[in-house]
């Protein structure tokens, strides 16, 4: 009896030692934007996911989701979150980084606020109005599809181009009729505007992914670290779903997002959903040419995006997961 609980003593004591992290080990970093829709690595990071798979595993937020790109693609993290947008607007090697997953999605996250008092009910008003966005943007893309699928152009509007923090001021003090964003800049426009804001949506415009990417170096040197880190995403996204509460109060922390606002994003405009589908390449290859028809960017021709994901590590612990034709 003495030498089986021996074992059994010995046998945690092995397992403990697997998911400890060496204590002179450098944080692995996960750069990103500040929006919800990168939850299941700040869960993963606030639950100690990431640790219990010998990942000392540590997300770094920017205001700016362009600014987490950037800063992923000067190494200065090891892991990268990045939205379609974020991908075409920048110029770098293909070759050199892959998606390794689809972090998340929202097919209704970007909307349009207008101001009733502007004569505004529904998207056929937007006409002749004055309208404000932030320039190559996922709102700069939705809000021209929106117009055109309506029988509207761009040249029917009076677009002008802001910052974020300038959109609620903006809309409230009526120096524009509408704005179109999605988070924060609509939730205090809303505070601004009381009952004076109507809004405009249309789900099946646009579904918004955003990507987890690495470098091909670190998927051809460590790929074992690499599947841990997806195996501690994959139980944040279960833990999402089982303990949402917990995961809002932890994300509107992490995000400095009101708790209501938080709730709001997090369980009726996002699906946190780890994988790899066939409609990756729909979205990049639609506002990629949007960008290039638009003169957003140098390219003339479209980048070939069929090489850009390596399915094998999603592959190799969740199949189910990935559905890329090949």
């Amino acid at each position: 009896m003495l030498r089986f609980f021996m074992g059994v003593l010995m046998f945690a004591i092995l397992i403990v030692k697997s998911t400890i992290v060496p204590a002179g080990e450098s944080p692995f970093l996960f750069s990103c934007g500040a929006g919800a829709m990168s939850g299941s690595v700040n869960i993963s990071e606030a639950k100690g996911f990431f640790l219990e798979n010998g990942i000392k595993g540590k997300v770094i937020s920017f205001r700016k989701g362009q600014v987490g790109f950037d800063t992923y693609l000067a190494e200065k993290a090891d892991m990268g979150l990045a939205s379609v947008m974020n991908i075409v607007m920048t110029d770098f090697d293909v070759q050199k980084h892959k998606i390794i997953g689809t972090l998340s999605y929202t097919d209704n996250q970007t909307k349009v606020l207008a101001r009733k008092s502007a004569g505004i009910s529904g998207v056929k008003d937007l006409k002749g109005k004055r309208i404000a966005t932030v320039s190559s943007t996922v709102s700069h893309f939705y809000l021209c599809k929106l117009l055109v699928l309506n029988g509207i152009s761009c040249s029917d509007i009076d677009l002008v181009f802001m910052t974020k923090k300038q959109l609620p001021k903006a809309i409230a003090s009526g120096e524009v009729d509408a704005v179109c964003q999605h988070g924060m800049p609509i939730e205090n426009a809303k505070k601004l505007l009381k009952d004076d804001w109507t809004m405009i949506r249309d789900g099946l415009i646009h579904r918004k992914p955003v990507f987890l990417i690495a470098p091909v170096a670190l998927l051809n040197n460590s790929p074992g670290k690499v599947t841990e880190v997806l195996k501690s995403i994959l139980k944040a996204e279960r833990f999402i779903q089982s303990d949402t509460e917990e995961c809002i109060r932890i994300l509107a922390k992490a995000k400095k997002y009101p708790f209501e606002a938080m709730k709001e994003t997090v369980t009726k405009e996002i699906e946190y959903d780890l994988s790899l589908r066939q409609t990756i390449y729909l979205a990049l290859e639609t506002v990629e040419q949007w960008a290039i028809d638009s003169h957003l960017v140098k390219r003339e021709q479209p980048r070939n995006y069929m090489d850009f994901v390596d399915y094998g590590p999603l592959e190799s612990i969740a199949p189910e997961k990935v559905s890329i034709i090949r």
